[in-house]
């Protein structure tokens, strides 16, 4: 009975540990983001637009910001998220911004 309860707890401290680092271990950096790739990026909410269809909202991370664009349910402001989706950019009269067209966005706390 004892060792099946440690077990239990072992198991239980093991996934909250593996909850906790899975965000920081496959997020990629704002700033180390290229056009093109399939990224996630785990960050925090700081505004949400929607307009005429088309919505997402701005991440920060570390200083960094990027916009996401997202068909879902947006986020709220300050909630922490990790994004999955394809980074994408464009360019017009000189200036140049990227943005992730997002495929999921999950709310993870930590």
């Amino acid at each position: 009975m004892k060792k099946s309860i440690v077990a239990v707890a072992v198991v239980i401290i093991v996934a909250l540990v593996a909850y906790a680092v899975f965000p920081i271990v496959v997020s990629t950096s704002i700033s180390s983001l290229k056009v093109g790739d399939d990224s996630y990026v785990y960050a925090t909410v700081e505004s949400r637009t929607s307009f005429l269809g088309f919505s997402g909202f701005t991440m920060n991370q570390s200083s960094s910001s990027i916009f996401v664009v997202w068909n879902g349910t947006l986020p709220a402001i300050g909630e922490k998220v990790l994004v999955n989706g394809e980074v994408k950019g464009f360019q017009s009269s000189g200036l140049s911004a990227i943005y992730i067209s997002a495929n999921s966005v999950y709310y993870w706390p930590i």
